[in-house]
């Protein structure tokens, strides 16, 4: 997320809420010239100041390179500010190092760079979501991170500096930027600025001083989500907002951040498909009657507004914008034209979004002014066109696992021992299989005999009965749970309806929160939380209870009756577990 202009004091008046963190890049830009020498540095200023530094002065980098991506080096730099004026030069790397002092900081500052051909000067500053949840809620002061003097890799517009020790990371580290490089050039044809990641050894890397930053031990699932989610993105737009002017107009979001997410979501695609189950958790629970409209998206949150649509777009845009650009690539059968589009925008000199609209709909030959209406409800039905998002069939729920949980019970002889257990994402019913359900079944397949036993024992009380040839449910049962079925019934159902019975494992950690809670609905026994007490009806029911009849009592997935009403089955066999 770049943060293009900030008021001073607005970062911890946000932040201090429970706001949702983000990562931020703070660029400035500028093309440098014998006739143009000042460099505006004052929006990485004004961000700066804002943050609860732990220094009395703090780092700036200024990178010079030429039309190319090369570093520039042997350029005069001169800073001139109420304090001092001073001279550096820039090394081989094509960077100048000033260390200014807090008081610096509050003053007028001017840097000019001397330079006898046009190169490209840039400044940037990043700060992860990690750093910025430790400064403003747990109110820890922010540390700075530079890598100067560092061993480096460079490969043409792209540098890793690291930490003497952890030549291999970085390595591991290069070939994924130059992956994300390659597909950036071919989804967009964009020009790309010269990036710079710094790796740490710390749990977080602080304010990162010239680049990008990624600390090491940082859990490896949140660095995979800063390399394969965040990087592209970024990059993709810092290279949009410095080459392409595209928040000129702030209400051209639905382009910068559109085109970064839509890349993003593409190197995913390649490397991390994980990021698509964080992605469908978001989409599964969204209400299905929203209309946004991304004309309304603006980098200005005070423009923002609902346009044609009902709904403000704020974080849904991330979602919404990326498949915008995927539907104008599919619908105008032209893989080329984002590249088109920017190449021709980048020479308008009006860079409003109404210009935009009106050349992106002239080279795509769509209405997109249109296009850019999006429903909540074609958003879920159609985003799975472009991308391998995990929408689960009607009637169930998606279990984010690809992870390892305590399964069992130490104080039960037959749940012993407690042991770690690997779990891959499945889908799960969200409610019981139903009289309803099971009767449509047993008139398609009939009530078979297998293992001994027939799938639906009809000689016990059961809710489905055969009349004259056909099964029928009893009055006013069709919605209670099926029961008097064999396991090789349950998994005939299960076939049957295209689906699997879950193994016991799987059943335990949705039934427990992944493993992190006692009950379905938390760690605290609720006697109207599920259907328990037969006798003398403390539940509200005689027996069983239509199925989904307890809110309070469903999981964090939203399945219901995982305690109570019936016993079900999974796909193991019972028998105590072997300590072996």
């Amino acid at each position: 997320m770049i943060k293009k202009s900030i008021i001073k004091g607005i970062i911890p008046a946000v932040f201090a809420t429970n706001f949702v963190f983000a990562d931020i890049v703070q660029p400035a830009h500028a093309f440098i010239s014998p006739e143009q020498t000042l460099f505006p540095i004052d929006s990485v200023i004004n961000f700066v100041t804002q943050l609860p530094l732990h220094s009395d002065s703090i780092p700036l980098v200024i990178s010079l390179y030429d039309t190319l991506g090369e570093a520039v080096s042997g350029i005069p730099c001169s800073l001139a500010t109420s304090f001092r004026n001073s001279t550096l030069i820039s090394d081989n790397n094509g960077e100048v190092f000033f260390s200014i002092s807090k008081d610096e900081l509050n003053s007028q500052m001017k840097y000019h760079l001397n330079s006898s051909s046009r190169i490209e000067a840039l400044s940037l500053v990043f700060i992860n979501e990690l750093t910025l949840f430790l400064a403003f809620q747990r109110k820890d002061t922010i540390t700075f991170l530079t890598g100067e003097g560092w061993p480096e890799l460079n490969d043409t517009g792209i540098r890793v500096v690291y930490p003497e020790e952890h030549k291999g990371e970085a390595e591991s580290l290069m070939v994924v930027l130059r992956e994300e490089r390659k597909i950036i050039k071919e989804r967009t044809g964009m020009k790309l600025i010269p990036l710079k990641v710094i790796l740490s050894n710390g749990l977080e890397p602080g304010l990162c001083i010239g680049g990008f930053g990624l600390a090491l031990k940082q859990s490896e699932s949140f660095n995979k989500q800063e390399m394969f989610k965040v990087f592209p993105h970024e990059w993709a737009e810092i290279s949009l907002y410095t080459y392409y002017h595209i928040y000129n107009d702030p209400a051209n979001r639905w382009i910068g951040d559109g085109i970064a997410n839509y890349v993003a979501l593409e190197e995913c695609k390649k490397s991390y498909p994980f990021h698509f189950l964080q992605l469908a958790s978001g989409l599964l629970f969204s209400e299905t009657d929203k209309l946004y409209d991304l004309r309304s998206w603006s980098m200005n949150e005070d423009t923002s507004n609902f346009g044609r649509g009902n709904t403000y777009v704020g974080w849904d845009g991330y979602n919404l914008a990326p498949y915008f650009w995927a539907r104008v690539i599919d619908k105008s059968g032209n893989p080329e034209i984002i590249d088109q589009f920017l190449s021709e925008f980048n020479i308008k000199k009006n860079k409003n979004s109404k210009n935009a609209i009106k050349t992106l709909s002239r080279l795509s030959g769509i209405n997109i002014n249109e296009e850019l209406l999006i429903s909540s409800q074609e958003l879920r039905e159609n985003i799975t066109k472009y991308w391998p998002i995990p929408i689960p069939p009607r009637g169930m729920n998606l279990i984010i696992a690809d992870q390892s949980f305590l399964m069992g019970d130490s104080s039960d002889m037959s749940t012993r021992p407690v042991r770690n257990v690997h779990v891959s994402t499945f889908f799960l019913d969200r409610y019981e299989v139903t009289n309803k359900q099971f009767c449509e079944f047993l008139n398609t397949k009939g009530n078979q005999k297998e293992g001994g036993t027939y799938w639906l024992d009809e000689t016990a009380y059961s809710d489905i009965l055969l009349e004259d040839g056909k099964f029928i449910v009893r009055k006013d049962r069709e919605n209670f749970p099926v029961t008097q079925v064999s396991w090789y019934g349950a998994r005939a159902y299960a076939k049957w309806a295209g689906k699997r019975l879950p193994t016991e494992a799987e059943w335990e950690f949705a039934a427990s929160n992944n493993g992190t809670t006692l009950y379905p609905w938390g760690n605290d026994w609720h006697d109207d939380y599920c259907n328990w007490a037969d006798t003398g009806k403390l539940d509200g029911y005689e027996f069983t209870a239509p199925v989904g009849s307890f809110e309070k009592g469903k999981n964090h997935y939203d399945c219901y009756d995982m305690v109570g009403n019936v016993f079900e089955w999974v796909a193991d066999w019972y028998e105590p577990y072997d300590p072996a």
